[in-house]
């Protein structure tokens, strides 16, 4: 809470303001309002001043932005209503401030989550609607290499828009702790194996080769739920696969350190830039939106990665040189 005086100054502010904007209360009692909020209403600010000392309105409720003392944008409630003498004469503005950063960032993520699955959506929607009217028509009865061409545009965003829904809700489900890990004692060699089996076909149409150099057996069980790591390890073998240039290889290799196995997948594509290494973990976030239409990709594969793997209590990071190729790493505790 704040009283704020007549032409703008901070007056008395409790201790809760003082932590919300950084501030100590000798330095918050020398600065005007108009240098705590931030943004480009100002004219609206002063035309509400002058309603509420003209008797027009006694209160007022807005979302404001406001500058912290560390310079970072902070967002309040701001609850606004005049104090006035016996004689009904402004003393000064009563503000009522409650931090709602944390609200105004999930709407905000909302927003472009929303954003981002309509376009992802409305792309492969609009690719198998186009193609089911050129065949509605008939035009094609006679052409059956162009309607076969069509059936499998359909198809083939089809399963795009099915690999969308299903990361979507992998990813829902990790972060509300509903996917329960069955944890048990795996064998790394034989999950890679798995892997390796489900993207072979992908590998194949690439003319790509796929190696492992197998660990010691005696040192390849880890206490792990095996369905969700075979879920990391295809989805990095698919990346790899996918964003590097037919004829290469990608090489996976498994070694110990300490008490941890430490799992790479090296390819020889495009690599990824410096500025992109640690946001590309996140939701919808991908190195060439050209080169992921193409692929099909969602851009939720190394979100649900990450995910998995610190559920293992492990880490998930990348090298890479531009140009040359990456090499993705995760952990996992014997």
């Amino acid at each position: 809470m704040a009283l704020v005086s007549l032409n703008g100054y901070f007056i008395r502010v409790n201790r809760a303001l003082c932590e919300i904007l950084g501030y100590d209360s000798p330095d918050l009692l020398t600065k005007k309002v108009t240098e705590i909020i931030t943004g480009e209403e100002l004219p609206k600010d002063f035309d509400l001043a002058h309603q509420f000392l003209s008797g027009q309105i006694t209160n007022y409720q807005i979302e404001k932005s406001c500058l912290h003392k560390s310079g970072k944008i902070i967002w309040v409630l701001l609850n606004i209503s005049l104090l006035c003498d016996i004689n009904s004469n402004p003393l000064y503005f009563i503000w009522q401030i409650q931090d709602i950063s944390e609200r105004h960032e999930v709407e905000q993520l909302k927003n472009e989550f929303v954003s981002v699955v309509s376009h992802e959506v409305r792309t492969p929607l609009t690719a198998i609607k186009g193609a089911l009217e050129i065949l509605a028509t008939g035009i094609l009865v006679d052409e059956p290499q162009e309607a076969e061409q069509m059936l499998k545009i359909a198809v083939s965003n089809s399963e795009r828009l099915l690999r969308l829904v299903n990361n979507i809700l992998n990813l829902e489900m990790l972060d509300s702790g509903k996917m329960r890990l069955n944890l048990e004692l795996c064998d790394i060699n034989i999950m890679v194996k798995q892997a390796m089996e489900t993207v072979q076909p992908i590998a194949q149409q690439k003319s790509m080769e796929i190696s492992y150099s197998t660990l010691d057996v005696h040192n390849s069980k880890i206490l792990a739920d095996e369905e969700t790591i075979i879920q990391v390890l295809t989805n990095l073998l698919s990346n790899s696969i996918k964003f590097s240039h037919a004829g290469t290889k990608v090489n996976i290799y498994a070694t110990m350190r300490n008490k941890e196995i430490i799992v790479a997948v090296k390819d020889y594509g495009k690599g990824i830039p410096a500025d992109k290494l640690e946001s590309i973990f996140e939701r919808f976030e991908q190195v060439d939106v050209s080169d992921a239409r193409q692929n099909g990709g969602t851009g939720l594969g190394l979100a649900i990665c990450k995910n998995i793997v610190e559920k293992h209590q492990g880490k998930i990071w990348v090298e890479s040189i531009l140009g040359s190729g990456s090499t993705f790493y995760f952990t996992l505790l014997l």
